[in-house]
């Protein structure tokens, strides 16, 4: 597990955003005076750049709610699509019902249930990023590379094959089958946000192997489920989301070239 702080535990404001008429940097209006020249500046208790902090966690909170509303609206518009808005309430997982009714914070919850997964830094893509082929595999690992995850594509199928494997000893594995078009738009445009929820699954939804990432501040957390089977859990940076989106772009926009290159081949971990 990595020891590195994780920016999505605790919801934070990005930097170029506005929050209840508060910008990122501190206003006239609450700006406190600069100490006289070798005077020893406080900030007053209950105050942080000059703002009272139960103001600011009100306001955090405020904002985070309304992201969070876009998605559970997506999430209805997801399920929609596929017939299972009748069904969520009696066959969902306890969680997408929780979230779906508004009954509880979906982030909150995956953040008690896994607390500190590993931070996957390192990434490597064949082919490279933005390219095509048939057939593609990337792989994510922490500093350490005792813990990796790693995505398989295949453009003949659809199906994309997800496992995680700790120590090269303990590895789960999740199979989603072809996704569709709409379904794929959706979640590549929802990768390139700096703050959402972003369902990955089939017109099965919760029924078959799901993967849901959650960001916040551009970082992510990555989780994977196998309904009654597994679970799994990990941390990507912000460049290697970017990567992965432009690297799953690749197959799903355009139109595969399965002719190798000497530049495309794939570069692999060597812990030794």
């Amino acid at each position: 597990m990595s020891d590195q702080p994780d920016p999505t535990i605790h919801a934070a404001i990005p930097a170029d955003e506005t929050v209840a008429g508060h910008s990122s940097t501190t206003p006239t209006s609450h700006a406190t005076p600069a100490p006289a020249s070798g005077a020893f500046s406080l900030e007053k208790p209950g105050f942080v750049d000059g703002i009272p902090v139960q103001q600011l966690v009100r306001e955090t909170r405020e904002f985070i709610a309304r992201i969070t509303d876009k998605d559970r609206e997506r999430l209805a518009a997801d399920l929609t699509e596929s017939g299972h808005q009748r069904t969520i309430q009696s066959g969902a997982p306890y969680l997408l019902q929780g979230f779906f009714t508004g009954r509880l914070d979906l982030d909150v919850e995956l953040t008690r249930r896994y607390p500190s997964p590993p931070l996957l830094s390192n990434a490597t893509f064949a082919p490279k990023p933005g390219q095509q082929r048939r057939h593609g595999f990337a792989q994510f690992a922490s500093q350490d590379t005792a813990s990796t995850m790693t995505i398989e594509i295949h453009t003949t199928t659809g199906a994309l094959e997800i496992s995680f494997l700790m120590y090269s000893m303990i590895g789960v594995h999740f199979t989603l089958g072809a996704i569709a078009e709409p379904q794929r738009r959706r979640f590549l445009d929802l990768m390139s946000k700096n703050d959402a929820i972003v369902f990955l699954w089939t017109t099965a939804r919760w029924e078959q192997d799901y993967v849901i990432f959650v960001i916040r501040s551009s970082y992510a957390r990555m989780y994977a489920f196998g309904p009654g089977r597994v679970e799994a859990a990990c941390r990507l940076t912000p460049d290697n989301i970017l990567q992965l989106r432009t690297w799953l772009g690749g197959f799903w926009q355009g139109n595969p070239d399965d002719s190798p290159t000497i530049e495309n081949s794939p570069t692999t971990f060597n812990p030794w």
